[in-house]
Formats: structure tokens, C-alpha cells, sequence
């Protein structure tokens, strides 16, 4: 039986650093969202000026005949 993944839209933080500070922002995960409105609202309540919130979409992709 082969295992499928269901669509779905990841949001990531990825905190901002210091000006001063050298190197890339590290990003993690933070909530796996089974919508983009329910991301979008995760998105939303949790960045802030040091703190920027990605969206990914995780799933098939589409296209093809």
C-alpha cells in the first residue's frame, strides 16, 4: 500500500536578526494548516516586526494531461 500526502500549507518563522548580526535568519516550522485561509490566519496573528511568517504549500503537484 503506498502512503499519500494530503494537501496541505505549512507556515514557517523565521526570526529576523539583530542589524548587526551575521548570518541568515533560521526558519522552522511552526503549524501545519489543511487551508491557505487557515495559514493565512496563522500568518496573520503571528508576525510581528522581528519575527516574519512564510507559507508553504506541501502536497502533488498539479498539471499534466
Amino acid at each position: 500500500m503506498e502512503a499519500t500526502l494530503d494537501d496541505r500549507f505549512v507556515v514557517f518563522v523565521r526570526e529576523l536578526a539583530e542589524p548587526k548580526s551575521v548570518g541568515l535568519p533560521a526558519e522552522r516550522p511552526l503549524v501545519t494548516c489543511s487551508s491557505y485561509e487557515e495559514a493565512q490566519w496563522v500568518r496573520r496573528e503571528y508576525a510581528t516586526r522581528m519575527r516574519k511568517c512564510i507559507i508553504r504549500y506541501v502536497g502533488p503537484a498539479g498539471g499534466g494531461d
